[in-house]
């Protein structure tokens, strides 16, 4: 049975959401819920010059013992140094190097050729080295979904050759479709194999999910995701999403080990709404208040007899409640009852 691996950016892509913004404290509750759930990777976040910064990884540092922290680094000495300084009190860690995946992103955002990106890269490596740094080095490649092919081989070769074996192709502007992604991923899979290959799909089109669940099939080794699919513009994959077609769809239940539990990455994601005073927007699959509600009479007549028959995932194995909206469209038995819970 293949395991899925997930990395959790919650508290660094997820807090880039309008009105996710996380404070220590929030962001140390929420780690100790994540340790519970056998996560791979824990990104905490930027390490920057703020103390604020400094003081989260310091104050993390009791509270993780072996799960393995990430922090997202840029591609200068600057960066580098501070977050090697922060990781480096880990027992476990993992930097995640910011690397550039598009030629909009190389020309456009940068202003380099790629020659002169290039050298940035082996300049930033190098630095790392440099420091002694004993942990993980990821590398995600932005905007790669959008790069051309040529220079996602010149980026991956050049990682390979600086002995980089963890590399995220990221979908930044949420830009790809399924069918789009499968085709990527085992392009790539297939010319590296000694590569392990993840992901990190946003939701612009709304296909983070099943983009993610696609990169998997591809045979990706690790997937990205936020609680409650959180973060910048759209958000970005949900956690308890894919999970959930993990754990219950045709092809997947009894075929892949999802760690953690839909059941514990839904109390995880009640839990992290709790901490920011938020609730789900209502529609949310499987954690919105609407997700197990019905109104319409023929669905709640059978839900009446045999939940099964519009119901793929029992709400109560999850600690959760169906229930039933009473309006025009209702059960006339549910009428008669006055019954709307």
């Amino acid at each position: 049975m293949k395991t899925v691996r997930f990395f959790d950016t919650t508290m660094r892509d997820g807090e880039q959401g309008i009105g996710y913004l996380l404070g220590t404290q929030q962001k140390l509750a929420i780690l100790q819920k994540l340790l519970l759930l056998n996560v791979a990777v824990i990104e905490l976040g930027m390490v920057t010059a703020a103390q604020e910064s400094r003081e989260l990884f310091e104050q993390a540092v009791d509270i993780a013992g072996n799960q393995n922290i990430a922090a997202l680094c840029r591609l200068h000495k600057t960066d580098i140094g501070l977050t090697v300084k922060a990781l480096s009190q880990f027992p476990r860690s993992t930097l995640n190097l910011l690397c550039i995946g598009s030629e909009i992103h190389l020309h456009k955002k940068m202003g380099m050729s790629v020659s002169e990106a290039g050298h940035l890269l082996d300049n930033a490596i190098a630095a790392i080295r440099e420091t002694q740094y004993r942990g993980n080095i990821y590398a995600i490649l932005e905007d790669a979904t959008r790069g051309s092919e040529a220079l996602l081989h010149e980026q991956i070769q050049r990682l390979i050759e600086h002995g980089i074996r963890d590399i995220c192709l990221a979908d930044t502007v949420g830009a790809m479709t399924p069918s789009s992604v499968y085709t990527l991923f085992s392009t790539f899979i297939r010319a590296y194999p000694e590569v392990r290959f993840s992901t990190h799909f946003h939701n612009d089109l709304g296909l983070a999910v099943a983009n993610t669940i696609c990169a998997i099939d591809a045979g990706v080794h690790e997937v990205q995701v936020t609680l409650g699919g959180v973060g910048e513009r759209c958000g970005n994959a949900a956690f308890e999403e894919v999970v959930a077609v993990l754990a219950h769809c045709r092809g997947y239940k009894g075929q892949m080990n999802a760690i953690p539990t839909l059941k514990d990455t839904v109390d995880l994601c009640r839990f992290f709404y709790q901490a920011v005073g938020k609730e789900p927007n209502p529609n949310k699959p499987i954690i919105g208040a609407h997700a197990f509600l019905t109104c319409a009479g023929i669905h709640q007549s059978a839900i009446l007899k045999h939940p099964e028959t519009y119901e793929f995932i029992n709400p109560e194995s999850l600690g959760l409640q169906r229930g039933f909206h009473i309006n025009r469209l209702s059960s006339q038995k549910l009428k008669n009852r006055n019954t709307d819970c």
